[in-house]
């Protein structure tokens, strides 16, 4: 669920002039204190260095300074003060970077009953574990037989890793092997706040989630599917690791969205100094994935005793107690490939003409949904004139919104099927 490319409205102009301004002027008020907490220490190290007497010959170290109103005493006092002063603005040391995930703040109050009876729970997906990384725990689900062809799934910025169940299920009953994990701040896994979700932070969580596979012999080289948010870092992944990988799919992608088409309150929360609670004002409930879902919304289980789908619970049941996940979305908005990544898709496509995938691929397979309107299909044109014609397998799914993936999964997994000969 990327990017909505609506007009502007008037409602929308008498919006930003009643509460953005308002709420602009105070986050102004908040960057400059941060600012100046951040420099004030500094300048308190610089007194107290100016400030440190120096050291007594070694004779006369064992000694009691003179306190009896010389300077050397003063300036001992004031050495000392100083020091405590700067203990008091180490916030660092004392505050975590890290915001826990559901893992920590849900499940221990609740018994293994109540568990289950979540809309995500961290049994939803067969193989399930936890990852420490350096940037938080990360919940990864492996499974499917261990020699079977391997598959890495990337989900979008709204949905964790449940959002491609079936199809991913199915490809399991098909003879791959399947690896999938949530994104920081989304599902279970936890949210570094002050690390960039940028394709550095994604790189290295895909480096560190195939690496850790339990598949004999590794999980290298593997096929790659990415959905949304999840289709840009698959491209932006294979531009930079082509030995790692087999073939590509995406699905609903984004990447070469045109920035100049993005919606104005997407605009003015993309400004690192707008903080993230007022970001969230600014997003629509679309955008956020928070918008009812249909009637007919509720997928039937692929499994006799699964239990059917509902990914709009799943987004409200992660909007409510994953901490973590606005400053998530607002960081992967800021920082994630999801603007004109143009030119990470042509050497893509470069790739794909030189059979230079570890897997010889010399085509991608690309969806997208016809009433799309988050992802709109006239994307697809995009793509090919970076890729090229030749290079890119394409399929409009009929009457498919961005979420083809969960109610189209077998329109999807029939084509994955033919594209990768199972």
């Amino acid at each position: 669920m990327a990017v909505l490319i609506p007009s502007l409205s008037i409602t929308d102009h008498q919006l930003f002039i009643s509460s953005v301004i308002p709420c602009t002027i105070l986050s102004a008020v908040v960057l400059i204190t941060g600012v100046l907490s951040l420099c004030w220490p500094q300048w308190f190290g610089k007194c107290s260095t100016v400030l440190t007497p120096p050291v007594a010959p070694a004779a006369t170290q064992d000694s009691f300074p003179d306190l009896d109103g010389t300077d050397q005493g003063s300036d001992i006092l004031a050495s000392v003060s100083m020091q405590g002063i700067l203990k008091l603005f180490s916030f660092g040391s004392r505050i975590s970077p890290i915001i826990p995930s559901p893992e920590k703040t849900l499940l221990p109050k609740l018994s293994t009953e109540e568990q289950a009876g979540l809309a995500y729970h961290p049994g939803s997906l067969p193989g399930g574990r936890w990852l420490q990384t350096p940037t938080g725990r990360i919940r990864v689900y492996e499974f499917g037989p261990e020699n079977g062809k391997r598959v890495l799934f990337v989900h979008g910025i709204s949905t964790p890793s449940i959002v491609a169940r079936d199809m991913l299920t199915n490809l399991a009953r098909r003879g791959c092997r399947i690896i999938a994990f949530d994104l920081p701040g989304r599902g279970y896994s936890e949210c570094c706040k002050i690390t960039p979700h940028d394709m550095r932070l994604y790189s290295a969580l895909i480096l560190m989630v195939t690496t850790s596979s339990t598949a004999p012999g590794g999980f290298f080289p593997f096929n790659i599917i990415g959905y949304s948010l999840g289709g840009g870092i698959t491209v932006s992944f294979a531009s930079q690791f082509p030995h790692l990988i087999s073939s590509i799919v995406v699905l609903s992608s984004s990447g070469l969205l045109p920035y100049s088409m993005a919606p104005f309150g997407m605009k003015c929360c993309l400004f690192p100094w707008v903080p993230v609670w007022l970001a969230d004002k600014l997003l629509t409930s679309q955008l956020k994935g928070e918008e009812e879902a249909p009637l007919d919304a509720m997928v039937k289980p692929t499994e006799p005793h699964a239990e059917p789908l509902d990914i709009f619970s799943v987004i409200k049941w992660q909007n409510r107690h994953q901490k973590g996940f606005m400053s998530g979305y607002i960081n992967s908005m800021r920082n994630g490939p999801i603007f004109d990544r143009v030119d990470e898709w042509k050497r893509v496509g470069r790739f794909l003409r030189e059979g230079s995938f570890a897997g010889k691929a010399e085509k991608m397979l690309v969806f997208y949904g016809e009433k799309d309107d988050l992802t709109p299909p006239f994307l697809l044109e995009r793509v090919k004139e970076c890729v090229g014609g030749e290079q890119v397998k394409s399929v409009i799914v009929e009457d498919g919104t961005h979420e083809i993936i969960v109610y189209q999964w077998d329109r999807i997994l029939a084509e994955v099927v033919d594209f990768w000969g199972l």
